[in-house]
């Protein structure tokens, strides 16, 4: 057997990490046999290779009978997926569709703030009064000018808040997946 098939099977192995040492010796070994008669059968190694696919699809493809052949029931496991998903499902009632709402209400509202601002500023240098946009404080309100820079100013506070929003509601999706993904493992 030459180092091609020898590094063939080395990565199989290494893809077979989550089964048991006996487990993952008579998969390597059945392998082994395969690549040995088809050897005998005078096939190229190439064709070989070909033929038996790549090293971590066929290395899943074993996992995967593995794990459809076990039975076991594991209290502790069956705790763990519990709590995940209950949890998972509890805080995604809330923090999902919050986010989800304000995320783009926040980006949308610090695009609108400033063009607000700069039409009742423009308004204001042609004799216009825009009643719609009003910065006031108490019984002060600014003048058209410092309206805009206040919007502006808004503007980016709530494109921030937005964005921040947006980066949090793709943290938790992201965590979420990765949690799913080491519990399936």
């Amino acid at each position: 057997m030459n180092a091609a098939f020898e590094t063939y099977l080395n990565t199989i192995d290494k893809h077979l990490r989550p089964l048991p040492a006996s487990e993952r010796a008579d998969i390597i070994k059945e392998i082994k046999s395969s690549i040995l008669e088809m050897e005998s059968e005078q096939l190229p190694e190439a064709q070989i290779l070909e033929r038996l696919g790549a090293p971590k699809e066929l290395a899943k493809a074993y996992l995967g009978d593995f794990i459809a052949k076990g039975n076991d029931f594991s209290l502790n496991r069956f705790l763990t997926v519990f709590a995940f998903y209950s949890l998972t499902g509890f805080s995604g009632m809330f923090i999902v569709p919050i986010l989800g709402i304000t995320a783009p209400m926040f980006l949308l509202c610090g695009a609108i703030a400033p063009a607000a601002g700069l039409v009742k500023f423009i308004g204001s240098l042609f004799g216009y009064d825009v009643p719609f946009v009003v910065a006031q404080f108490g019984t002060m309100t600014l003048s058209p000018a410092f309206t805009f820079l206040y919007s502006v100013v808004m503007g980016a506070v709530l494109l921030l808040l937005g964005r921040g929003a947006w980066k949090l509601l793709l943290r938790y999706i992201c965590t979420i997946s990765q949690t799913k993904k080491k519990l399936a493992a």
